[in-house]
């Protein structure tokens, strides 16, 4: 079992040279920089210096906010005479080639949707024109795709976004171009006589294309691989972040395959970006442990798709409740505090299997996972459709058009409610995060704010459970469901049970809840007023 312990020191200064050791209670052990020892150790950990720029500040805005991606191709088509030729049937079986006419007005169209789903960020795949439905290998940087509409409808868009409180991120394909983009198709025909030669990583001239002699992403030879370390490179995608900003008011940026990007090129893009909009938010894709972006001088956020795995482990996979736990646990260590209140926590995106479809279509754990996602730390992310009970293996097939006719209407009021909830409760956006329960197959944590706690219970079993929780708060007080409007009486802690340690926990009192089967519970503390 591991126990971990915070302690909080207030100085009269800012803190510079800090040296320290930790003693057990009694004095017997203690823990320095090089390990347990018997006696108090020689070799101390230290805190050496604050500088004025390791201080950094994620946006307000987007604290604890929910975020809902569209990939717009399959959201709504709002004007069918932007369709692409040959265009087939809505909701037609999606390949990686075909297309179906969603465009910007479609989602313009059904932003009462997202407006009732709480949604306080857009992000959108992207929209830059380019030859495929998923846009991703982009021809031009500075046009929008004429099949999703022109700039004007990207203004309107965040016009119509901002007036209903919701922000806007573009997805930023930096990393490589398309096959079509002016540049590469420069080099194509010029060869190493091209002022473009540099911008890519080709190895010999003539450039060949099959099989290519020139650097790709995923070796798809379709998506050159850009060279950051070019002054005129860098230039380039500079101006295109900073255009968006000023052209369409755009409130950042989800950056595409951000780990495999020169770090120096984030730096300056950050700079750039924030010389525009101060507020303007970052989000770098990856698939691992990105703290390398989130020290504050690149990234605000990354798609965690950690999080992502460690809830399919426990409410898909039935993995235990303790392994769950202690990846949770790290995820709450792994990224700085400013980070922590910004990931962006997904259970599916446009490149992943759906998370009703890994449940093998047992809405009682999607329900579970989405309650979960909307009561954590960090900003819930839905995925379109996922909130209407849509499937799909992995890409192409998460990517069908948007079941409109054939929403699961009590799946949608179930999102609504739950989204409504992390809306109105700060603790749930704000608050932060202690584990108070892990057993076989239900897991419960409290997020505290300022005066307010919320505990959120899970039972991912096919049986009905009991579980005796500890709180903080004192019995003078009840819990009552957020859910059911139910009390729930609190008792004096017995020194007999199990989670009782002396004075190390600050657990002063507790309640019994039954959890039905594949039942989530969300309760909050009420004060006894006299």
């Amino acid at each position: 079992m591991l126990d971990s312990f915070l302690c909080e020191l207030e100085t009269e200064e800012s803190t510079k040279y800090l040296r320290y050791y930790i003693s057990s209670s009694d004095e017997t052990v203690f823990c320095g920089a090089n390990g347990v020892t018997a006696a108090p150790p020689e070799t101390c950990f230290e805190y050496l210096y604050t500088n004025e720029c390791d201080v950094f500040e994620t946006p307000d805005w987007a604290k604890g906010a929910i975020a809902y991606q569209i990939f717009p191709e399959r959201f709504e088509n709002g004007d069918p005479a932007l369709s692409p030729v040959g265009a087939e049937p809505w909701g037609s079986q999606p390949t990686r080639e075909n297309f179906m006419g969603g465009d910007l007005r479609g989602i313009i169209r059904r932003l009462d949707h997202l407006s009732s789903l709480n949604v306080d960020i857009l992000y959108l795949t992207p929209i830059f024109k380019s030859p495929s439905n998923h846009k991703y290998d982009t021809a031009d940087y500075f046009s929008i795709d004429p099949a999703f509409g022109t700039v004007d409808d990207l203004k309107e868009l965040t016009k119509q976004c901002h007036a209903r409180g919701i922000r806007v991120l573009l997805d930023g394909v930096f990393n490589h171009c398309g096959y079509e983009f002016a540049p590469f198709q420069d080099v194509l025909e010029k060869g190493d006589q091209s002022q473009y030669w540099d911008w890519f990583f080709v190895e010999s001239s003539p450039v060949q294309t099959d099989p290519h002699n020139y650097d790709c992403v995923g070796y798809y030879k379709w998506m050159p691989k850009m060279r950051m370390s070019n002054p005129d490179v860098r230039a380039f995608f500079l101006s295109v972040g900073t255009f968006w900003i000023r052209e369409a008011d755009i409130d950042g940026w989800r950056l595409d395959v951000a780990d495999e990007v020169d770090f120096t090129f984030w730096q300056a893009f950050r700079s750039a970006i924030h010389t525009v909009k101060p507020d303007a938010l970052l989000i770098g894709e990856s698939w691992k442990d990105a703290g390398d972006m989130l020290r504050g001088d690149q990234m605000d956020s990354v798609m965690n798709y950690l999080f992502r795995s460690s809830l399919i482990g426990f409410f898909a996979n039935n993995e235990s409740a303790e392994s769950f736990d202690a990846q949770l646990q790290r995820l709450q260590r792994l990224y700085p505090q400013p980070t922590q209140q910004v990931l962006y926590n997904l259970i599916g995106s446009h490149d992943t299997d759906r998370f009703l479809t890994l449940c093998g279509g047992d809405l009682r754990k999607l329900k579970l996972a989405a309650a979960f996602q909307m009561t954590y730390t960090g900003m819930p992310a839905i995925y379109y459709g996922d909130e209407i009970g849509m499937t799909g293996e992995n890409d192409p097939d998460c990517r069908k058009a948007m079941d409109w006719a054939g929403a699961d209407e009590s799946l949608l009021s179930y999102y609504q409610k739950m989204t409504s909830l992390r809306r109105s409760e700060k603790a749930l956006q704000l608050g932060d995060f202690h584990t108070l329960h892990v057993s076989d197959n239900a897991y419960a944590f409290a997020r505290r704010f300022e005066n307010e706690t919320i505990v959120a219970l899970f039972n991912r079993s096919a049986e009905s459970v009991e579980l005796s929780i500890p709180v903080a708060e004192c019995e003078k007080g009840s819990m009552y469901s957020l859910l059911s409007g139910d009390e729930l009486p609190l008792r004096p802690i017995d020194h007999n049970d199990r989670f009782y340690r002396e004075d190390r926990m600050r657990y002063r009192s507790s309640f019994s809840v039954v959890l039905p089967a594949y039942g989530a519970e969300i309760l909050k503390f009420k004060e006894e007023t006299v």
